[in-house]
């Protein structure tokens, strides 16, 4: 059976600090001299801490993990906005239309700032919302990206 190697979960900060920082949100996005840790949370908590070839990275702390069927899917957006090729489009539509579409645009922008969590394989995944842009939005030559 395949076990992967790439990362391993490791967990070189005290789990008290890491519960008190969270609690007032004081972990800061870049890297942390102090625990020598990048954190790419945005939110200023952090969940579990990887190691990549020495290179150790704070994942931001699960929140709103998608669960759908347990794996990666691109979610249909509205058909209102399919027809939209672009902002000269949108600043033509009426106030009433885009207030209607304004949460949805505004949760799709918290996602590219945050990144997204979802369930894989049974297991909470963590993408960036760079990640999260391309797999969704993305158009290339052979259709969608895949995970």
């Amino acid at each position: 059976m395949y076990k992967q190697n790439l990362y391993k979960v490791i967990e070189p900060i005290k789990i008290n600090t890491i519960k008190r920082l969270n609690k007032s949100k004081k972990w800061e996005y870049g890297y942390n001299k102090e625990h020598d840790i990048i954190v790419i949370s945005k939110t200023g908590e952090i969940g579990e801490i990887y190691e990549i070839q020495n290179l150790r990275i704070a994942l931001p702390k699960p929140k709103n993990v998608f669960k759908g069927n347990n794996k990666w899917e691109v979610q249909q957006y509205p058909k209102a906005l399919q027809k939209l090729k672009s902002i000269f489009d949108w600043k033509e539509l009426p106030q009433e239309f885009k207030n209607k579409w304004h949460e949805y645009i505004e949760n799709e922008f918290t996602k590219r700032e945050q990144g997204y969590w979802f369930r894989n394989k049974g297991v909470d995944t963590y993408i960036t919302g760079t990640h999260y842009m391309y797999l969704q939005w993305t158009k290339i030559d052979v259709g969608k990206p895949e995970f």
